[in-house]
């Protein structure tokens, strides 16, 4: 088991991170938290593509040659995060989906799961988790 120091030291080194050569496209619908989670990712430098819904997710997906994480919301117009996972995670599937959403039923994390993302982050969640969640499925301690 970590001791405290170790892990705050983890947890710094991970914030501290220079991701430049990294791109992660956002499936988000509402702008306002599309800003959000970009702010969260601004100091690692990462690129960022935005996708207003599921639909535009996939289409990027096929077009856009390097990508390295796609981050979702579940809840969007013209197709749901769900269907968007499933499709992505079938023809790309390297690529790492986390989800999230601001409804915390139950069985919706295994659901987001079962239609291949890695984890799924339940609104509202600091930037800090985001990270952590990012650096578990990208990188290696």
């Amino acid at each position: 088991m970590e001791n405290q120091s170790e892990n705050k030291d983890y947890n710094q080194a991970i914030l501290k991170y220079n991701w430049e050569n990294l791109v992660f496209l956002i499936a988000e619908d509402i702008e306002m938290n599309y800003l959000f989670l970009a702010e969260a990712l601004k100091k690692t430098g990462v690129s960022v593509l935005w996708a207003v819904n599921g639909l535009q997710a996939v289409e990027l997906c096929q077009t856009t040659e390097k990508l390295d994480m796609l981050i979702t919301d579940i809840q969007m117009p013209e197709m749901d995060g769900f269907a968007a996972t499933r499709q992505i995670s079938q023809m790309r599937p390297e690529l790492p989906i986390i989800g999230y959403t601001a409804y915390s039923y139950e069985g919706v994390r295994d659901k987001m799961v079962l239609a291949g993302a890695k984890e799924c982050l339940i609104k509202p969640f600091e930037p800090r988790k985001l990270l952590l969640t990012i650096r578990k499925y990208l990188f290696k301690p």
